[in-house]
């Protein structure tokens, strides 16, 4: 398993994603970022989602989660449904935390939401079922208790 940074550490361990003017750097995206594909169906505004931007770094390790999630399920799209990880909430997207003026780790491409409809920010109950957690747990991602849509592979310090 990797050891994953701390979120202070992001910009040594993924790269500053700054550009100009308060975009992120078109060069750092090509360098850094990979696509995502996952074995089962996501959508996002009920459209499927075929492949969705993330770190390189984190690309491989996502796999892995995604691919032990969907062998939980016994390979079953309706599970998966009824788990909320099929609903796509996001990932790289290059912006501050909320409420501070730092990056989020989304902007890093180490973060990915998921349900966030059912898992809204703010809201500590209820969490992800006990596969979808442990598939996460077992990568080093870490769910926020306060933003259960939300896993990063980054550490909270």
């Amino acid at each position: 398993m990797i050891t994953w940074p701390t979120q202070a550490q992001a910009d040594s361990f993924y790269g500053n994603p700054h550009g100009q003017n308060g975009k992120a750097s078109p060069k750092w995206e090509k360098q850094n970022l990979a696509e995502a594909s996952p074995p089962f169906k996501i959508y996002f505004a009920n459209k499927e989602v075929k492949k969705f931007k993330i770190h390189h770094k984190c690309a491989p390790s996502l796999a892995r989660i995604l691919q032990v999630i969907w062998q939980a399920s016994e390979q079953d799209q309706s599970k998966i449904d009824s788990w909320g990880v099929s609903i796509f909430g996001g990932s790289y997207n290059f912006r501050l935390m909320r409420g501070s003026n730092h990056l989020s780790m989304h902007a890093y491409g180490c973060a990915i939401d998921l349900a966030p409809e059912r898992f809204q920010m703010g809201n500590s109950t209820p969490e992800f079922c006990t596969e979808v957690r442990a598939a996460f747990a077992g990568e080093g991602w870490v769910n926020l208790a306060h933003d259960r849509m939300h896993f990063q592979a980054a550490l909270v310090k």
